[in-house]
């Protein structure tokens, strides 16, 4: 988590002239109740616009290539999960300051559990294929998916994805509905004629359900879906729930 914040602080100092400095403070509040660490840089700051986005999942100012808008994110829910806070102070041209928060002392029974999580069973690693021609997102979603313990596959579009199939059994398919070639619908229609067994594993997500045909297919074919953008906290979620619908 640390040496997230330190490389991102890095970064932003490379595109400063100048003097550089990168600073890590410590302290405790008076209350002795929580500690505090600050990676402050003098890098050119962030926007005010943008400080409240740069904790969305996918969210990223970095060129293509190098930030998967997952770092931050992460950050932040893994602080969250020890009952601490990550937030950012910053003035544009005068660097910028994420500071972290954690009690000294927490108590596991105080932690909010939220109650989809409470009430779902926990399910063991799994092998997922992930369809989606984003090639960003997708670089983001292995990420997190692995980093949970599962096998993670990936096909650019459905044409590519029966391919996988010929050639290796997934308990799920994360599929995205817009692709070239062949997109989800397509996709899935493809399952109903050639494997109709399958059709239970297909996790749909999509940033597009406000179209009327996508509406109308999904609620035809009643699959699970996820709409863009999500947090990690709500993938797990759909994984769940789509693995435990499928039987797997």
């Amino acid at each position: 988590m640390v040496l997230n914040l330190l490389t991102n602080a890095h970064q932003a100092l490379r595109e400063t002239a100048g003097s550089r400095h990168l600073t890590l403070i410590t302290r405790r509040h008076a209350t002795r109740s929580r500690c505090v660490l600050e990676v402050v840089d003098t890098g050119p700051g962030i926007p005010r616009e943008l400080q409240s986005q740069i904790f969305a999942p996918f969210f990223t100012t970095k060129p293509l290539g190098v930030g998967t808008g997952l770092g931050l994110p992460l950050c932040q829910e893994i602080i969250a999960a020890h009952g601490g806070t990550l937030t950012v102070e910053s003035t544009p041209g005068h660097g910028a300051i994420f500071r972290v928060e954690l009690p000294l002392e927490p108590d596991p029974t105080e932690l909010p559990i939220p109650m989809d999580l409470a009430t779902l069973p926990a399910i063991s690693a799994k092998t997922l294929l992930v369809i989606d021609d984003d090639a960003r997102a997708v670089r983001a979603l292995r990420h997190l998916l692995r980093r949970d313990g599962h096998t993670v596959e990936t096909a650019a579009n459905g044409r590519l994805g029966l391919a996988k199939l010929h050639v290796d059994d997934y308990d799920l398919m994360l599929c995205d509905l817009r692709m070239p070639e062949l997109d989800g619908p397509g996709f899935y229609r493809e399952l109903e004629r050639r494997a109709p067994h399958l059709c239970p594993r297909v996790l749909f997500l999509t940033g597009d359900t406000l179209a009327p045909e996508v509406m109308s297919f999904l609620q035809e074919v009643a699959a699970p879906s996820l709409m863009k953008p999500f947090t990690a906290t709500e993938l797990r979620q759909a994984i769940r729930r789509a693995v435990q619908a499928a039987g797997r």
